[in-house]
């Protein structure tokens, strides 16, 4: 038998490895040239014991086989899945102190120190109060060291979830939340009391958002936990890196946008859907104006100063030995200190973040009643959660050589979710800003997030009182500076361009539509077009015609390779891609057109001939008994002149062999499409053989029963002894044709000398 070679590097099985699949077996296979005159093909499709076709066990019995075996619990099963469900149960007891203890406390209290600017920035994003960003990084932190597998996350606020969850917060707060009626303001009620209602007044906006926040967080955690017990890890993979690239470069002006009025100390309302980035803008230029001029130099100087320090940690990163300057703590105690020495918000109308309650929140119940208008958020929520943070924990597992299970993150993220959404959290996730000052501070667990959780608790216990004077344009400042890096993402269209216009395109499309339509409806246009691009791509694949590269029995696309070469009477057709139902009518159409006949076509005019030809003869027939001369029949009629139809040309192509390679799998349609075209080549004399398929397609096609119906003589292990059948089989009918032309010119003769004799 001969060993397959680089016409067979597609071929990713092995023949006959098993008992029960299907096994193909080709003997006395010439390794390569087309020179050998005679070919020996046999092919045997063997049923055995257990195989596809038969199957001597009954499908209940091991079903139920199948079932109970994976429902049979033993104490190493549940030790298999208490340590994949609680993975700080496998690497806690195994904690090396003396060679990572230093390294996580270190890293655990510079994360945490980062927690606390961000925290409190990152909540006006989500429109809800500072102190709802420091719940949000302590809570989920605490679920995730225990149930992550990843050993460098650091879960908390993030830019993008906190947009998309404010904007949710402002499509679905109710009109006129946190104003007073019109009427009070004509009425005698003394300020003291006005400023008590309207303090009243806040109050209950803010927990109207509260509710809004918990029910998003709630359901969110809900999709994550549900898509990872379902095993829907893999679900990241329909959100491309060009997808998610233009997605959060957009994202980032959303946030700008957003925070461009606490920059300037404008009060104008904030805007949700489609177009909103358009209506702040204009809202911002038709007041600005009104621009508070203390706020604005606030932010100025803000900006310069953590621009320089954040450019200062990397340029000297080396020689501060991973612990980077903290750079927004620095700034915001700055700003917290001359706001509250200069008394900024009597004297020049600064707003400040207010009075920030000490201790930790009582556990509450979200809203259910609007999980049915949140669900629409929460599902794109979810995704961009997961896939950002699975994306990072991926990065880091690489790295450092460890695992990364993608269903327990979902677990995890979700569960984390879960328990925040009781304590007034908004939805978590990753930052890869404090990821990777954890990385460089030296973080070798998630014992780091246990520590960073301490020094969130300090804060929340005792330190919250402190930062009631900090400036509210320092904290859109750390905002503002911490979403910088997305907008360098412009730098990738160049090589995006160069690598794939069509990912290039998809990256315009999603960040426009993003801009423009809003983060929820921007994500699903960009997705859709997205799978859009892969159907119509999957739907129109390349086809080629193969030649045979001289000497050898290597096979390439002759347009490709000028030293290969087309076999005469052969065509060999490659489908690069899949066939389904979706491109099997492509398949034909390009089978058909390449090969240069098209049966369909042939067979046609070859019954039109046939009609033409019986007309003639019938209207021959019906003149012929009006006339005859000499005992013969004479056919004669005014303006007729009896002529021959002319038969179709006869197809030179003798085979068509179908590259069956790039075949991972087959549906119905495709089989059915196989199943006709086999018929419509028949038809018109022409073989069509399949050749290089792999085990799994050859087993379906077994048993769907496609061999039933062509000759398993079609079927070839590889393209060079397709093409040696083809070879073969046009020999012997050359040889065939040569014996009836000698035997009839033999019968001739005869007849010639007997007539002479005669």
């Amino acid at each position: 038998m001969a060993t397959p070679t680089n016409s067979d590097t597609q071929e990713n099985d092995q023949y006959g490895s098993a008992d029960n699949i299907t096994r193909l077996r080709v003997s006395s296979l010439p390794s390569s040239g087309l020179t050998t005159p005679e070919y020996n093909h046999e092919v045997k499709l063997e049923k055995t014991r257990g195989s596809i076709v038969s199957n001597d066990v009954g499908f209940h019995h091991v079903m139920h086989n199948r079932l109970k075996s994976h429902f049979r619990c033993s104490t190493d099963r549940v030790k298999k899945v208490l340590f994949s469900t609680l993975p700080i149960l496998s690497w806690l007891p195994k904690y090396e102190v003396r060679e990572n203890i230093v390294s996580d406390l270190i890293a655990g209290i510079t994360v945490g120190i980062m927690h606390i600017p961000q925290g409190m920035s990152y909540a006006l994003l989500a429109t809800l109060p500072p102190i709802y960003g420091l719940y949000s990084a302590f809570f989920p932190v605490i679920i995730y060291a225990f149930l992550g597998t990843s050993r460098h996350l650091s879960i908390g606020v993030m830019a993008v979830l906190s947009i998309m969850v404010g904007a949710t917060i402002e499509r679905l707060l109710p009109a006129g939340a946190g104003q007073l009626p019109a009427d009070l303001y004509n009425s005698t009620i003394s300020n003291t009391t006005m400023a008590e209602l309207q303090y009243q007044a806040e109050q209950a906006e803010v927990q109207e958002r509260l509710y809004i926040a918990g029910a998003v967080t709630l359901m969110s955690g809900i999709f994550q936990v549900a898509m990872g017990l379902l095993r829907l890890g893999f679900i990241t993979i329909y959100l491309s890196d060009p997808l998610v690239s233009a997605f959060t470069t957009a994202a980032a002006f959303h946030v700008v946008n957003s925070q461009i009025k606490y920059l300037f100390g404008l009060d104008i309302p904030r805007y949700s859907g489609p177009l909103s980035i358009v209506y702040t803008v204009i809202a911002i230029f038709s007041r600005i104006t009104q621009t508070n001029i203390a706020t604005l130099v606030t932010s100025i100087i803000s900006i310069i100063v953590l621009v320089v320090l954040k450019e200062l940690n990397l340029r000297y990163k080396h020689k501060l030995k991973g612990i980077p300057i903290p750079s927004e703590l620095i700034v915001l105690i700055i700003g917290t200190v001359v706001s509250h020495f200069a008394s900024m918000e009597e004297r020049y109308g600064v707003k400040v973040v207010g009075v920030i309650p000490t201790g930790l929140p009582k556990p509450t119940v979200p809203r259910v009643s609007l999980f049915g208008q949140v669900a629409p958020d929460c599902v794109a929520i979810s995704l961009v959660s997961f896939s950002y943070s699975l994306a990072i924990a991926k990065l880091f597992s690489k790295k450092y050589a460890y695992g990364i299970d993608a269903n327990q993150e979902l677990l995890a993220y979700g569960t984390s979710n879960l328990f925040g959404s009781f304590f007034s959290c908004f939805v978590c996730s990753t930052a890869i800003s404090r990821t990777l000052v954890g990385e460089a501070a030296g973080t070798k667990t998630q014992l780091m997030s246990l520590v960073q959780c301490v020094v969130m608790l300090l804060v929340l216990l005792f330190m919250g009182p402190l930062f009631r004077s900090s400036q509210i344009s320092v904290l859109a400042v750390i905002v503002v500076v911490n979403v910088k890096n997305m907008f360098k993402q412009f730098s990738e269209l160049k090589p995006l361009w160069r690598t794939s216009r069509i990912d290039f395109v998809i990256w315009w499309v999603t960040f426009l539509a993003v801009v423009l339509l809003g983060l929820d409806i921007g994500l699903g246009t960009g997705m859709a077009f997205c799978l859009l691009t892969v159907l119509f791509r999957s739907q129109r694949p390349a086809t080629t015609l193969l030649g045979q590269v001289p000497n050898c029995d290597i096979y390439r696309d002759i347009h490709n390779y000028k030293a290969a070469q087309e076999i005469p009477s052969v065509k060999i057709f490659r489908f690069d891609m899949s066939l389904f139902f979706s491109n099997c009518d492509h398949f034909k159409t390009s089978l058909y057109s390449q090969t240069g006949v098209d049966p369909v076509i042939l067979l046609a005019q070859r019954k039109k001939a046939e009609a033409e030809r019986e007309k003639i003869e019938k209207k021959r027939a019906k003149e012929a008994k009006k006339s005859s001369q000499d005992g013969k029949e004479m056919v004669e009629l005014d303006g007729f002149i009896p002529m021959e139809v002319e038969d179709p040309p006869t197809p030179k192509l003798k085979t068509v062999i179908l590259d069956c390679g790039p075949f991972n799998f087959l549906d119905s349609v495709a089989v059915n499409t196989l199943t006709q075209v086999h018929k419509d080549y028949k038809s018109v004399g022409v073989r069509f053989l399949l050749a290089h398929c792999k085990a799994n397609i050859r087993d379906q096609l077994v048993s769907c029963g496609f061999f039933e119906k062509i000759e398993c003589d079609n079927l070839f292990i590889s393209v060079h002894d397709a093409v040696l059948f083809s070879l073969a089989e046009d020999a012997k009918e050359e040889a065939k044709e040569e014996e009836s032309q000698q035997d009839g010119q033999a019968t001739d003769v005869t007849h010639i000398e007997m007539e002479s004799e005669i």
